[in-house]
């Protein structure tokens, strides 16, 4: 399959935040750092690059890289390929206790952080809300499947912007 019609496929699986409202001109102290915190990132599907855009819910991954598009960074998701065994193999396990010698559960899900100060002090003096978009470009072969199923690729808990005083 070429990589054209695998970013066709792709680009119905953006990720849209809804809008995260924060006026930085009104915060009590300026801050020195900004994050987008995105937590509880799933991997055990494909692996894949999250490239994160800052209020362009219309970049896709033909998007250029650059700030004029809003672009702030990339993350990088080594997917376990979606999950073979018995009923319930890939279910997470509640936390074990302090002395259990058993290895720890591999699909766990991830916690990911983009630094985003610059972007943000600049983005900010203009605008009071904010949309994260997150284009997923994969790194290895769809499967069919998963395409037919409807799967999303990016899943996740929460998203949001963080900044430090």
């Amino acid at each position: 399959m070429s990589s054209d019609k695998n970013n066709e496929d792709i680009n119905s699986q953006i990720f849209v935040s809804t809008p995260v409202h924060l006026d930085i001109k009104k915060l009590e102290n300026e801050f020195y750092r900004a994050d987008i915190e995105i937590h509880g990132v799933d991997h055990s599907g494909h692996s894949y690059e999250g490239r994160v855009f800052l209020n362009n819910p219309k970049a896709d991954s033909d998007t250029k890289l650059n700030f004029e598009n809003g672009y702030v960074g990339s993350y990088h998701i080594f997917g376990h390929g979606g999950c073979v065994g018995n009923l319930g193999h890939c279910d997470l396990l509640p936390q074990r206790r302090p002395y259990d010698k058993r290895p720890s559960q591999d699909l766990k899900p991830q916690y990911k952080r983009i630094i985003i100060t610059e972007f943000l002090k600049m983005l900010g003096q203009n605008v009071t809300e904010f949309i994260i978009t997150i284009v997923p470009v994969l790194n290895g072969p769809q499967v069919d499947s998963d395409k037919e199923s409807g799967s999303r690729i990016v899943k996740l808990d929460k998203i949001g912007i963080i900044t430090y005083d």
